[in-house]
């Protein structure tokens, strides 16, 4: 039992930090994001592009990209959001590529081949 409320008390202090769509990060308004590709498979919804640091300064690491996904392009109904962790800085100037994968057991991905992404953005978490 005591083991139980110990992994329960970390992953409450651990698990929940990257919590999608949270306002408690620093934004980074100095990137440029370009959407190269979007896939369906019967287990995911994928995006994949490029972000490039338009800003005079570097990003530190880790930062992160990410984006919501929704049923469709009236974005009515969010399905969640995704993040990648990047572990490296961000000079100005270079760019990087990113990939969002969204799967979910409440939903099968392949029904919706004009699946919604938006709210793409790069943070730092505070």
């Amino acid at each position: 039992m005591k083991k139980l409320l110990l992994m329960v008390i970390l992953f409450i202090q651990f698990g929940c930090n990257d919590t999608i769509g949270s306002d408690d990060v620093m934004e980074l308004t100095s990137l440029d994001f370009i959407i190269l590709e979007r896939e369906v498979t019967n287990t995911a919804m994928i995006v994949q592009g490029t972000v490039l640091n338009t800003g005079s300064v570097k990003v530190s690491s880790p930062w992160y990209v990410e984006g919501m996904f929704y049923s469709d392009s009236n974005y009515t109904t969010i399905f969640g959001g995704e993040n990648e962790r990047k572990n490296f800085p961000l000079e100005s100037g270079v760019s990087t590529s990113w990939i969002l994968s969204f799967s979910s057991d409440d939903i099968i991905e392949s029904n919706y081949p004009e699946f919604g992404f938006k709210n793409l953005r790069g943070y730092i978490n505070n």
